[in-house]
């Protein structure tokens, strides 16, 4: 078990691949070169990024912890809304300005049901530096100085810094979905389970690699038990104090990764609410 704690953890520089200004404050990480390598990182918006309409070779979640969090026209993912986007399927363009104002979110990013893998953010931002000498970033469009051996003068950003690092063209599964999955969560109603005071509320199940995104909520006091899992699971506490049977802590915006069959009691000494991913069981 991994445990990070955002009051702790520093904020990175301001940097990104797409356009506008964004910082990130990395809580976890897994394994590189793994299929379920992933990030999960907090994401303070500024209202001035903007990113082109694209899609991932990886899965990615997100829930707006503070304001509201701009994914394409119309789409708006507000406080404890959560947002699933697939590999392969298209969103955007992202425009904060469409909002008026900064935000706050909670993003994890990870190997998808395809077996792509994830690649890392070191790797992101060490291919990024390294394809400057070759071109600008502009808007989330990588611009070459001089043609590509394939003739593009311009490209996605993601996908320029990823074949940099890969040496290969990148590969997009075919999209299981259309638009990305946009749970009202606030709207779905609490399962009490597995004792006095702890419920449950599954949002969804995806694939045949069941990956799965649920909440779980605890009242002062409670303890909760859960059972072993045969795949690693990914917990953001969004609200609440407790403590681990190991004898960690959690708190507010603190960030859990459990491998699998790892099944701490937790007991809640403030009401807690927390997200819960289930990463692609391969």
């Amino acid at each position: 078990m991994n445990v990070a704690h955002a009051e702790t953890t520093p904020w990175g520089p301001a940097r990104s691949v797409r356009g506008g200004r964004i910082v990130f404050k990395e809580l976890l990480r897994g394994e590189e070169k793994t299929p379920t390598n992933f990030s999960l990182v907090l994401a303070d918006t500024d209202v001035t990024f903007k990113s082109p309409r694209h899609r991932h070779n990886f899965d990615q979640i997100r829930i707006t912890l503070e304001g509201s969090t701009n994914f394409g026209p119309r789409h708006n993912i507000e406080v404890g809304d959560v947002a699933y986007f697939p590999e392969g399927t298209h969103y955007g363009p992202q425009n904060q300005e469409l909002v008026g104002a900064a935000s706050l979110a909670m993003v994890i990013q990870f190997g998808g049901a395809a077996g792509h893998g994830y690649m890392s953010q070191r790797q992101l931002f060490e291919g990024q530096e390294r394809l400057r000498v070759y071109g600008d970033f502009e808007g989330g469009v990588f611009r070459r100085k001089a043609a590509a051996p394939d003739g593009r003068m311009n490209q996605d950003a993601y996908e320029a810094i990823w074949e940099h690092q890969h040496g290969r063209p990148v590969e997009y599964p075919k999209p299981r979905m259309t638009e990305p999955v946009h749970f009202r969560a606030a709207h779905l109603p609490w399962v009490e389970v597995n004792g006095p005071g702890v419920y449950w509320k599954e949002l969804g199940s995806f694939s045949e690699r069941n990956i799965r995104i649920a909440c779980l909520k605890l009242e002062a006091d409670a303890v909760y038990q859960p059972e072993p899992q045969p795949q690693e699971q990914i917990l953001f506490i969004i609200e609440g104090a407790g403590r681990f049977g190991s004898g960690e802590t959690w708190a507010r915006h603190s960030a859990v990764h459990l491998h699998a069959s790892e099944a701490p009691s937790m007991s809640a000494t403030a009401a807690t609410e927390a997200l819960i991913l289930f990463l692609p069981r391969f």
